[in-house]
């Protein structure tokens, strides 16, 4: 009792409280697992969620500094309500720069290795102070993948001299580059005086990715694709190439590129070798395609751009460019109607499985040859299993069925392999009518014919009384009776 009043613990109270408090400190701490560990388990939650987690307690203040990510975005800076090129877009850009900078300069304390480095938002060569920070400390923290994606809302290239120069020097001192995956928008690329000379060790010897979407490139692009040894994926789209030729020559071949895809970049030529590519896609107007030796080639897409007629092109040029394409090719172009039905020999895709045909069809309706000869596509193709053939008439049908009597009678050369066949937007008119009597009386193996007025190519609204046209034409010029091995399906 003695020892109660006077406020001294029994030895037995004593024990318990060291016990307690041995108990306490063995209790598991999140702050205090090794960095390593932090950034494998913040790495699970979003960027916003780990930010949140400074607000537990001030022994959590400053741990989603360990998050492997850095993402600067919009929604991220600004909410999911605001919009980047809303009602204030000035406040929207001054609060998201306010905001990302805070964010950097928070991190700029720590010492962490980021993963992932992402922003996305409409700046411009203006806001340069700003991004130089942020692509800074992406350099600085080792970041693996990084995306600057700095297109403005609005769907249009833009002013040249607004765009942000972007720093890639930065990225490849000293030999010892860590990023893996590089993606840049709306930004300049002087590679007059970033590149190394000629047997200097600064390199991106490990970039696996590199996506340019509408970038202005200054400088010599073959000599960073020769750099880029262990480069898998290359896209270019909408970009501005100070050299029209993109050419790469070189003794070692762009070996593991499998991956390349070159949209509207208004070349003159291209040329490179990557003996192992296995996807392609290319849009541009005709001009020389050189691609090497692809035996790998499994998918290819190429769009030639209108208005001109691009048959001889696919004809000629292709077969030379991708003989090796195998499962799919995919041929977005303009044909005019009045064109004379002239093939020309050469080489095949001797290895094609299923053609797509995304065709323009301009020109007279009264003219049938120059749809026509769509069929001589057969004879390029001569282990073809599957043709799909999405049609636009830009003009005003012209319907008769009084068709060629060349087109109706028996081919002289048929095709073994041919299944099936898909026909989008049949109008009806005499072009379309002979092309499909063309392929039922050029096949041996054909299962189905399927013929769909509805129009599948991606223009503007037609009247669908022309599709209306179509089905009743191809119900009266195609008698089913004849093709009796044949599944004629009008939809």
């Amino acid at each position: 009792m003695r020892a109660v009043v006077h406020g001294k613990a029994t030895k037995s109270e004593g024990c318990a409280r060291i016990n307690l408090k041995k108990r306490r400190s063995q209790t598991f701490r999140l702050h205090r697992l090794p960095p390593d560990v932090l950034r494998v388990i913040l790495s699970q939650l979003s960027f916003k969620e780990a930010a949140r987690t400074s607000i537990v307690s001030r022994k959590w203040k400053r741990l989603w500094r360990c998050y492997p990510k850095l993402v600067l975005t919009g929604d991220m800076m600004l909410g999911s309500s605001s919009n980047a090129a809303g009602d204030h877009p000035t406040w929207n850009k001054t609060t998201f720069i306010r905001r990302a900078n805070s964010v950097v300069r928070q991190l700029s304390s720590s010492s962490a290795t980021l993963n992932k480095f992402i922003v996305k938002f409409p700046l411009l060569q203006s806001d340069a102070d700003h991004i130089d920070r942020w692509v800074s400390l992406s350099a600085a923290s080792r970041a693996r993948r990084i995306v600057l994606d700095l297109c403005p809302e609005l769907e249009k290239f833009g002013d040249k001299d607004q765009m942000y120069s972007f720093p890639l020097h930065l990225f490849s001192v000293g030999g010892n580059s860590c990023v893996k995956s590089l993606c840049l928008g709306f930004v300049s690329l002087n590679l007059l005086h970033q590149l190394s000379p000629a047997g200097n060790t600064n390199r991106l010897t490990i970039l696996k990715k590199l996506t340019l979407h509408k970038v202005s490139i200054a400088g010599d692009l073959q000599s960073l694709l020769l750099e880029c040894d262990a480069l898998e994926w290359l896209s270019l789209t909408f970009c501005s190439l100070q050299h029209r030729d993109l050419v790469v020559q070189h003794q070692q071949p762009l070996q593991r590129l499998r991956h390349l895809r070159v949209l509207h970049c208004r070349l003159q030529k291209l040329e490179l070798q990557a003996p192992n590519l296995t996807e392609f896609e290319f849009a541009n107007h005709q001009v020389p395609l050189v691609l090497g030796d692809c035996v790998n080639l499994s998918m290819a897409s190429v769009g030639l751009l209108l208005p001109s007629d691009g048959f001889d092109y696919a004809c000629t040029k292709l077969p030379v460019a991708l003989p090796h394409v195998c499962d799919r090719l995919t041929l977005s172009m303009a044909i005019r109607t009045e064109a004379p039905l002239l093939m020309k020999g050469g080489s095949v895709f001797a290895n094609l499985r299923h053609l797509i045909l995304n065709v323009d069809i301009d020109g007279c309706p009264k003219a049938s040859t120059g749809v026509l000869r769509l069929a001589c596509l057969l004879e390029l193709a001569p282990v073809l299993e599957e043709l799909e053939l999405h049609m636009y008439c830009a003009n005003t049908p012209f319907y008769t069925s009084d068709l060629d009597a060349a087109a109706t009678s028996p081919a002289a050369r048929l095709h073994e392999r041919l299944r099936t066949v898909y026909m989008t937007g049949f109008y009806g008119i005499r072009g379309q009518l002979e092309l499909a009597h063309r392929i039922l009386r050029s096949t041996v193996a054909l299962d189905r014919l399927i013929i769909d007025p509805t129009r599948k190519v991606d223009h503007n609204f037609r009247n669908q009384a022309y599709a209306g046209m179509g089905r009743t034409m191809a119900t009266l010029c195609i008698n089913k009776a004849q093709f009796p091995g044949t599944v004629i399906t009008i939809l």
